[in-house]
């Protein structure tokens, strides 16, 4: 009975060191406050509207996507090629 009881306490261990380590995993967003700045935080915020972009499972890469501008609405991506006056 013994193996047993030390069996199943090292199971029940296990079980809650796993779950404690995905709990403490932590997310990182990038979001706008109110005055217009970007700003890296590492919960997840109360108002949705305000993430700009993740969740990134490590800062380095949340402060990237942050520093990284985005194309702005309005403009194109690429000048439309000219097509030649004389056809085929």
């Amino acid at each position: 009975m013994s193996k047993a009881l030390r069996l199943v306490v090292v199971v029940v261990a296990l079980v809650a060191f796993g779950m404690a380590t995905v709990s403490v995993a932590a997310e990182f967003y990038v979001v706008k406050g109110k005055d217009g700045k970007q700003a890296v935080v590492d919960k997840k915020p109360a108002d949705a509207k305000a993430i700009v972009k993740g969740p990134f499972k490590t800062k380095a890469e949340a402060m990237k996507a942050a520093a990284a501008k985005a194309p702005k609405a309005g403009a194109a991506a690429k000048k439309p090629l000219k097509l030649p006056d004389a056809g085929c």
